[in-house]
């Protein structure tokens, strides 16, 4: 005897609760050829497909429910998880976005959507679900991934006074204050980013990488601030006790380039491109400069043509002005 829709439905549900979501398929697969309009047979499908991993062919079925029932809102839901694992991430907002406007407090549809927004580079999206997080779980503490969106976002004003709560809530956090220092200095104000560096060396806590990284972002600060002669001092003593670290040396070349210490330049950002230091571009950059100051211009070309093609914009105004090739 032929089983009805509804019949096919419910065995497939059936296999679906016992973990067996092949079977699952093949039930679902008879109830929609049995009745092509059943809505609740194509998402049924699409989410034993999910559970399979066939992302595409679940979202084929549950494309097709939305189209049969424009008001099947788990569809959204769901159609959303399988649109993100695909890489559909605007698809997948979309989706998700409007499953929350008809369950505006389901948990995990806030999650999956922070979690998408922050694939897809949706800055406020992801803001708008941490806060949601935030007002509907007193518990949670999202201070720092706030500062950090907002930084991202452009917006340093909420990005200081969300990493000042974080640090309010853990003033001891050795690793918090060091985060707030990289970002203060990133967002110019470095001043604040020396007075964090300089707090964490007090405690007394404080493990030795710990320590070189609040020595190195504090030369750093002290190059942005103008101030070459301490900065110099606290390049020197890091790579006396660190004479491999490549990042550590490309600065201390640029800092030296500042102090027109063209030579001493030149030699120290040789070292660092031959140790391979994370920031290529800009020690090709700054050698370039250096080797112009020393009358070798075809050599400088050379560097900031190389600095360009790793992504360095500044050396195209090198090449302008003093180079014959201009890409």
């Amino acid at each position: 005897m032929a089983q009805t829709a509804e019949e096919c439905l419910k065995r497939g549900m059936q296999a679906e609760e016992a973990g067996d979501f092949k079977n699952a398929v093949e039930y679902y697969n008879l109830a929609i050829k049995a009745e092509p309009a059943l809505a609740t047979a194509w998402y049924n499908r699409g989410i034993a497909r999910t559970k399979l991993k066939q992302y595409s062919l679940a979202v084929v079925d549950l494309n097709k429910c939305i189209l049969i029932d424009t008001g099947f809102k788990e569809a959204y839901f769901s159609r959303a998880s399988a649109l993100w694992r695909t890489g559909n991430l605007q698809f997948a907002l979309t989706d998700v976005s409007k499953y929350i406007s008809y369950f505006p407090a389901h948990p995990e549809a806030r999650e999956m959507r922070y979690l998408i927004a922050l694939e897809a580079e949706d800055w406020e999206v992801a803001i708008q679900d941490l806060k949601w997080r935030e007002k509907n779980n007193p518990q949670s503490d999202n201070k720092k991934q706030l500062a950090t969106l907002y930084e991202k976002l452009g917006k340093s004003d909420n990005a200081v006074y969300y990493m000042e709560q974080a640090l309010s809530l853990s003033p001891d956090n050795n690793e918090l204050q060091l985060e707030a220092a990289a970002m203060f200095q990133r967002i110019g104000i470095y001043q604040r980013s020396l007075d964090y560096l300089n707090r964490i060396l007090l405690n007394e806590d404080v493990s030795e990488y710990i320590k070189q990284e609040v020595q190195h972002l504090k030369a750093d600060n002290y190059f942005f601030m103008k101030d070459y002669a301490s900065a110099v001092d606290i390049y020197t003593t890091l790579l006396q006790k660190d004479t491999g670290n490549a990042n550590i040396m490309a600065d201390y070349g640029h800092c030296l380039l500042q102090q027109e210490k063209f030579n001493e330049a030149e030699i120290v950002l040789t070292r660092a491109l031959k140790m391979k230091n994370m920031s290529p571009a800009y020690a090709y950059l700054g050698r370039g400069l250096a080797r112009l100051k020393l009358e070798r211009g075809a050599e400088a070309c050379e560097d900031w043509e190389k600095s360009y093609k790793l992504g360095e914009k500044a050396a195209k105004k090198y090449l302008d002005i003093y180079c014959d090739k201009k890409e």
